[in-house]
């Protein structure tokens, strides 16, 4: 009797939460709805990330790709789309080759406005012309049997503006020219002429050289012998025709510096007989190759 009244006293003395759950946090929070059971899911509670508790490292990666999508590095995808699977050739020769062009281009564009302001200033002066000339010419005819070899000797003077210039020159051919029946009829051993002649003008000078061509028109005297014997001599030839002259030379190296400049080189002509004044004369058709003198 007496145990029974020290042990109801000792449950009814002991406190509510002397014996606490093993696991506190498993209890689910009470139901606003009252005594309605929970079930297991909701026992256990998930832990949500709140504002504070986010993770530095999130906000920062995402920061990172827009930075990179708007700055330097493209997106991996784009990239591997504008790529090219062809090699790439080395950067420094192309750099270097395109480099050494432009300077080139640039020194001939330089030299070329040098030359072209020091051979021809914007005043246009008119300026003295000299040249002589020394060829071989080979002689033929077209219309009848005939020809010969005949040496050349040409001077002409005149004026030169920056781009034409004029001259009167005088010609002398002398040699072997025979013609008429089977060839050998009539001989013309000397051509006396002149003439006048158009040409470039200091348009010619190019750096330290010059190339020079003229155009004009001669005027022969050519005494005519015959090869018969007991036949005397036909009367002599006025024969005329056009002609034209290629020059190209070197000028002397310190040409930059004075006034009038002094050049030689090679020279290739043409000239042809296509009438004469006065007595009979074939057409003719003479090529010349020689050397020049330049003064201007």
């Amino acid at each position: 009797m007496i145990a029974s009244v020290a042990l109801a006293g000792l449950v009814l003395l002991s406190p509510p939460d002397a014996n606490p759950p093993l696991f506190p946090e498993a209890e689910a929070p009470a139901s606003p709805q009252g005594d309605e059971p929970t079930t297991d899911n909701t026992a256990i509670p998930t832990e949500t990330a709140t504002p504070s508790e986010t993770t530095p490292s999130e906000p920062a990666a995402e920061g990172t790709k827009v930075t990179v999508l708007g700055t330097s590095e493209p997106d991996p995808e784009i990239a591997n789309l504008l790529g090219s699977d062809e090699p790439e050739a080395p950067a420094s020769r192309p750099l270097v080759a395109d480099t050494g062009s432009r300077e080139r281009v640039d020194h001939a564009e330089r030299m070329r406005g040098y030359y072209a302001k020091l051979y021809r200033p914007a005043s246009n002066p008119a300026r003295v012309y000299f040249a002589a000339r020394g060829s071989y010419a080979l002689t033929g005819s077209g219309q009848a049997v005939g020809g010969g070899r005949m040496g050349t000797a040409n001077v002409e003077a005149g004026q030169t503006w920056n781009h034409v210039g004029y001259a009167l020159g005088a010609t002398l051919m002398a040699g072997g020219l025979s013609f008429g029946e089977n060839g050998v009829e009539k001989t013309a051993g000397v051509l006396i002429g002149a003439g006048p002649s158009l040409g470039l003008g200091r348009l010619s000078l190019l750096g330290r050289g010059y190339i020079d061509f003229r155009v004009g028109y001669n005027f022969f005297y050519a005494p005519v012998q015959t090869t018969r014997a007991g036949l005397s001599d036909p009367p002599d030839a006025a024969p005329h025709g056009p002609k034209a002259q290629l020059d190209i030379g070197l000028l002397l190296h310190d040409a930059q510096s004075r006034r009038f400049r002094h050049g030689f080189g090679a020279s290739l002509g043409w000239q042809m007989l296509v009438h004469s004044f006065a007595g009979e004369f074939p057409l003719l058709n003479s090529f010349n190759v020689g050397i020049n003198y330049f003064f201007g």
